[in-house]
């Protein structure tokens, strides 16, 4: 992974993170225009009032990423979310 490419990326994650719903991604890997990153989902503790569930899912936040990060990776053909449903 290019230095350059990642550190786009993350400035990228930084103004999206917010739109996630309470969700979250780290970045794992990019490659031939596919971006690899670890999920996870929103917190399940329910007294948490700042975590706005409704929104997030893996579905919704893979098609943020996709939108974003289509802008910024060269290439870019998808991204793949893995762990937590």
């Amino acid at each position: 992974m290019m230095p350059e490419i990642k550190e786009e990326i993350e400035e990228a994650l930084a103004r999206i993170r917010p739109s996630m719903g309470g969700a979250d991604v780290r970045l794992k890997d990019v490659s031939e225009g596919i971006v690899t990153m670890e999920y996870y989902r929103p917190l399940s503790n329910p007294s948490a009032c700042h975590v706005d569930r409704t929104r997030a899912n893996k579905e919704i936040v893979t098609e943020i990423l996709e939108d974003q990060l289509g802008r910024v990776v060269p290439g870019f053909r998808k991204v793949i979310l893995l762990g937590e449903e």
